[in-house]
């Protein structure tokens, strides 16, 4: 570092108590409909496995049927938890823009709140899959310099305002360039 940058270097320490507030943000909620594309793939999954039990039923012997009711009852179990866990997803999660950032909180045991600052996204994209399309909802995806762990996913928007947060995100992305 030369003298003049040295001259102009600072680094006061900031009051924590004066920070913005995180949990003062109005998160907007991620439409119900996604609740249901994640359902659809919690049954689908479920399936594959009852099949499975289904047919080592078939072929296994009488005495091994007592084991194979005990992997009924445990994925059954897990399939309730895991539609609860989808219930409280939905519930819990929801996405914020800033005049600097773009805040997306998550999770029901876990829960993960993710802040990227328009200057760390380097694109936006809205994307629809077929089921997508057909429950009418779209993900806004936000790529970072910072690698995928700074990435952010939004689920279960209404097409329009995914639309209307990547236009938004695009024009600030350019101001901070």
């Amino acid at each position: 570092m030369d003298s003049l940058e040295a001259e102009r270097f600072s680094n006061f320490q900031l009051e924590v108590e004066s920070l913005p507030k995180l949990e003062e943000v109005k998160l907007q909620p991620i439409s119900r409909k996604y609740l249901v594309k994640l359902q659809v793939g919690t049954v689908t999954s479920f399936l594959f496995f009852t099949i499975g039990l289904v047919v080592a039923f078939y072929f296994s012997p009488p005495q091994v049927h007592k084991w194979l009711w005990w992997g009924v009852a445990f994925l059954a179990v897990i399939l309730a938890w895991t539609f609860f866990n989808n219930v409280m997803y939905i519930r819990r999660s929801g996405y914020g823009l800033r005049e600097q950032d773009i805040i997306f909180k998550r999770g029901f045991l876990f829960e993960r709140t993710t802040v990227v600052p328009f200057n760390r996204i380097q694109h936006v994209s809205v994307e629809r899959s077929f089921l997508d399309k057909m429950l009418n909802i779209a993900t806004v995806k936000v790529f970072t310099a910072g690698g995928s762990g700074s990435d952010i996913s939004v689920p279960g928007l209404d097409p329009a305002t995914a639309t209307s947060v990547k236009e938004e995100i695009s024009s600030r992305i350019y101001k901070h360039a």
